[in-house]
């Protein structure tokens, strides 16, 4: 049996080998390679020729078309931009349709014959043949070479002008001269106009000619939101009576405005536009002259994101650093705040503004892209009644409508001093007596020193009160420093600080600290009280005085019991009759 032949797929010649193939074989005769290089020169040649044609019937188009829209409508610089950039574009393809293209597909000697053999079927198959066994000779080199000798007879009487190459260009031939009559009438016609309109057509910036001038006074500018805003231009050649400004909010449609010209200055239109909440466009129209088109922005001031305020309590008050709420503030005074915020913008500035203080704090931009913010203030004692932040982005823009945060200072509260019940102002005393003291010292935070401040009755003038710096000031111990602080201080051995004998007086009175060494130290002192040194037999009778003021207490208290009994019993004596 035979073997069976394993079919294989043809495979695609690489593009290297398909130009490699257009180089014409070596032992071709040089009629045969003459005529198929001709043939192929013609063709690229065809092709090239109808390529100009189809870009001059573009060129022609595109220029009547673009420039009678731009005499009609004045395109703006971005809209003739757009028809530059579409127009290269189809130049472009033209190009590399019937230039670029062709050639890199030019004819290949085999495919040249094949063109010559559809036009002279006479020939047969004999020129590819011929082409073929010279590239790759088969057979008898004798006979090869008398086909190849009586072939290339033939196709050098062949006239390759009768080939038909030059029919495709019929068409574009009628078009493109017609187009360019046309654009040579109208060049020749509207010559100024003409050449204005195709130097704009190349993004020129200039403006038609007209009987009045435009001339822009308020171009392009930006505005906070919310400002009334006066939009002019100025009207120079014929100036007009009355013109007309297209206004052309954001996200709206045109609106055309009557516009008349001041009183002052009759060649300067303008308008006002009050609460302007909207980036806008706008245009003048006066007369036949057209304005460009401006724009007016909208900058939108620094708003305060975020804000949070955190005191730090003196160090002598023992409390921990607290959060506050955006809000109303009560700040103890001496405490530190600490203010840290961010913005909407980044900002070139930021101010702690002080009410009551009349003073502000700078704080520098920090955090990612210096849209946040951070200070410290320390709390006066008094003064402070509020406080707000002041925002100011790149474009120096301050930030409206702040809000104020009211600020209540608490001041440090000095210790209160309480004596025990059972103390009299004025108390008299024998010289062997020693002064006992009952009282209580209270503070919110803490009571640091304790005295007790005597002063000689005798070394006050009449309706003088007694003062703490000529007072005799003995130290109490403090047990532990401490909020409330209860004391029974026996004043021991008087003698050896003053003339403790009869008939001598001394206004004291209890003198205390706290621990405040921030705003304070607080001081509070009591109010005074007398003690009198007298003798024995003074003491005795008043003890005796007391006595009897006891007894007659009690003696009326038992008759009042008495008569209360009496009372009752006749009280009850009728309740029994009845």
């Amino acid at each position: 049996m035979k073997a069976r032949r394993k079919k294989l797929k043809p495979r695609r010649r690489p593009a290297v080998i398909r130009h490699a193939c257009r180089s014409m074989p070596p032992s071709l005769p040089s009629a045969i390679v003459l005529r198929l290089k001709a043939l192929a020169s013609r063709v690229l040649l065809a092709s090239w020729a109808e390529g100009f044609l189809w870009m001059l019937v573009a060129l022609c188009g595109l220029a009547i078309v673009q420039g009678a829209l731009d005499w009609i409508f004045d395109l703006p610089f971005r809209v003739r931009l757009l028809f530059l950039t579409a127009d290269l574009g189809i130049f472009g393809f033209l190009i590399f349709r019937f230039g670029v293209q062709p050639w890199q597909l030019r004819p290949t000697p085999e495919e040249a014959a094949l063109r010559i053999e559809r036009h002279w079927p006479d020939l047969r198959t004999g020129l590819i043949s011929a082409v073929q066994l010279a590239r790759r000779p088969d057979g008898s080199p004798d006979l090869v070479k008398a086909l190849l000798g009586k072939m290339a007879a033939r196709v050098s009487r062949l006239d390759l002008r009768l080939m038909p190459l030059w029919g495709k260009l019929k068409t574009p031939s009628w078009i493109a001269l017609s187009l360019a009559v046309v654009a040579a009438g109208l060049l020749v016609w509207l010559t100024p106009e003409c050449s204005l309109l195709l130097r704009r057509i190349l993004l020129s910036s200039e403006p038609f000619p007209t009987q009045t001038f435009v001339t822009a006074l308020s171009k392009n500018f930006s505005i906070p939101v919310g400002q009334t805003i006066e939009i002019s231009a100025g009207a120079t050649g014929v100036v007009p009576r009355s013109g007309r400004i297209e206004v052309t909010y954001e996200g709206k449609r045109s609106e055309m405005v009557a516009v008349s010209p001041k009183p002052s200055s009759p060649g300067v239109f303008s308008l006002q536009l009050s609460n302007v909440q909207q980036p806008l466009t706008y245009r003048f129209f006066l007369n036949d002259g057209r304005g460009e088109e401006w724009k007016v922005e909208l900058i939108h001031p620094p708003v305060l994101q975020e804000i949070a305020f955190e005191i730090t309590y003196p160090p002598y008050t023992g409390l921990p650093p607290n959060r506050l709420a955006a809000g109303n503030l009560n700040l103890l005074a001496g405490s530190k705040l600490t203010v840290t915020g961010k913005s909407s913008q980044a900002l070139k500035s930021a101010r702690l503004v002080l009410n009551g203080l009349e003073r502000s704090v700078e704080m520098k931009p920090a955090g990612d892209n210096l849209t946040g913010f951070n200070t410290q203030l320390e709390i006066p004692g008094e003064g402070l009644n509020g406080l707000w932040i002041e925002l100011k982005n790149e474009r120096d823009l301050l930030s409206q409508d702040n809000t104020i945060y009211a600020v209540t200072v608490i001041p440090d509260k000095p210790p209160e001093i309480v004596f025990a019940e059972g103390q009299p102002d004025r108390l008299k005393m024998i010289p062997d007596q020693n002064p006992v003291l009952r009282f209580e010292v209270r503070d919110d935070f803490k009571v640091r020193e304790v005295s007790l401040c005597v002063q000689p009755v005798s070394s006050l003038r009449e309706g003088e009160e007694p003062d703490p710096k000529k007072a005799k000031e003995i130290p109490i111990p403090v047990p532990k420093p401490a909020a409330g602080l209860t004391f029974r201080y026996e004043w021991k051995n008087p003698r050896e600080s003053l003339d403790w004998s009869e008939g001598q007086t001394y206004a004291y009175w209890i003198k205390a600290v706290d621990n405040n060494d921030v705003t304070g130290p607080g001081i509070t002192y009591s109010s005074p009280r007398q003690w009198s040194v007298v003798s024995l037999q003074t003491k005795r009778e008043e003890l005796a005085e007391e006595l009897r003021k006891h007894a007659e207490a009690i003696k009326d208290l038992s008759g009042a019991q008495e008569g209360v009994r009496n009372e009752l019993g006749e009280i009850l004596k009728q309740g029994n009759k009845q």
